[in-house]
C-alpha cells in the first residue's frame, strides 16, 4: 500500500486579471502547501473500490465534484496510457471540504502520484501534467506541491524557491462556499498581474491581498469577522483569506502560539488547524 499526504493549499496572495478566451478567469496568484493535509492510501485488490473516511467525508455526498475527483483522476490516469490493475483506494478527508484550500484538487493530484508510484506502466511527468490540467484549474499545482506562482487559468505553472513562515493557524467557519458562486460576482475592471516575485517571506507576499475577497464575503460574511479577529491577535504577523474561501489563515512566530489559538477557535465553533508550510520537495509516501 502507497499513502501519500495530500497537502493543504494557500495562496499568500492572488489577482484576477481578466477572462480567457474560454470564459476563465485569468489568475496571478502565490501558492504554498502545508503539511496538514488529507491522505490518499491505495493498495492493489481483486475490483475497483474508494472508500471515504474522516471529519469531513460524510459532506462528500453533498458534493459531487469533490466526491468524483479522486475517481476522475484514476480513471484520466488509465485512460492517458497508465496500466494500473484493479486498486483500493481509501481518502482520509481532513480538509474542509469548499473551504478554498485546494482539498479536491490536491486529493486528485495525490491520486495520481501515487498511481504513478504503483503503475507497471507509468506516465511522464508531461503526461500527468496534461491529465492534471484537464481535471482542474488547481490540480497541476497541487501536483507538485511546493510554492509556485500560477497565471493563467491554474495551466500555467512556476517553482518559486523555499517560502518562509514559521507557523500557520487555518481557520474556517463551517460554511462551504462554491468557488464557481465566487467568480461569478466578479466583473471588470480586473487587477494587474502581480510584479516580479523576489521575496521569500510569507508575511509580505499576504501584502498583495486576494481579490476573491469581497466577492467571496458576500456569500460568508463570517470571512471578515474571522479575519478581524485574526488581525487583532498581536503576535499574528498577516492574516489573510485563501483561495475562494471560506478559510482564513493567519502567519506566527512559533508553532506553539498557533496551537493555542487553534484550541480558543475551536472551543468557539470554529474548525481550526496549527501547521507550518510542507518542507520539502516531493510529497510524504509511505510504503506500507
Amino acid at each position: 500500500m502507497i499513502t501519500l499526504l495530500a497537502p493543504a493549499k494557500l495562496n499568500l496572495c492572488l489577482r484576477v486579471c481578466g477572462k480567457s478566451d474560454s470564459g476563465l478567469h485569468n489568475l496571478d496568484s502565490i501558492v504554498v502547501f502545508c503539511q496538514f493535509g488529507d491522505k490518499i492510501s491505495i493498495s492493489l485488490a481483486d475490483h475497483d473500490s474508494f472508500i471515504r473516511r474522516g471529519p469531513f467525508a460524510p459532506l462528500l455526498t453533498a458534493s459531487d465534484n469533490q466526491k468524483n475527483l479522486v475517481i476522475a483522476a484514476r480513471d484520466a490516469f488509465r485512460a492517458g496510457g497508465g496500466v494500473c490493475g484493479p486498486i483500493a483506494i481509501v481518502l482520509d478527508k481532513n480538509i474542509p471540504v469548499g473551504a478554498g484550500l485546494g482539498g479536491g484538487s490536491a486529493d486528485a493530484a495525490a491520486t495520481l502520484r501515487a498511481l504513478n508510484i504503483m503503475a507497471s506502466t507509468p506516465l511522464s511527468d508531461d503526461q500527468l501534467f496534461a491529465i492534471a490540467t484537464r481535471l482542474g484549474s488547481d490540480v497541476p499545482v497541487c501536483l507538485a506541491s511546493t510554492p509556485h506562482r500560477i497565471k493563467g487559468t491554474g495551466n500555467m505553472i512556476y517553482p518559486l524557491d523555499k517560502i518562509y513562515a514559521e507557523a500557520l493557524l487555518l481557520i474556517n467557519p463551517h460554511v462551504p462556499l462554491s468557488t464557481a458562486a465566487v467568480f461569478k460576482q466578479l466583473a471588470p475592471p480586473y487587477n494587474q498581474p502581480l510584479p516580479e516575485i523576489i521575496e521569500q517571506n510569507a508575511v509580505r507576499l499576504c501584502r498583495f491581498g486576494n481579490d476573491l475577497e469581497a466577492a467571496a464575503t458576500t456569500f460568508v460574511p463570517e470571512i471578515n469577522d474571522l479575519l478581524t479577529r485574526l488581525r487583532k491577535i498581536p503576535t499574528c504577523r498577516a492574516a489573510r483569506m485563501s483561495g475562494s474561501g471560506a478559510s482564513c489563515f493567519g502567519i506566527f512566530d512559533d508553532i506553539d502560539t498557533a496551537r493555542l489559538l487553534a484550541a480558543k477557535f475551536s472551543s468557539d465553533g470554529i474548525w481550526a488547524k496549527a501547521t507550518k508550510l510542507h518542507p520539502s520537495d516531493k510529497p510524504t509516501n509511505d510504503d506500507i
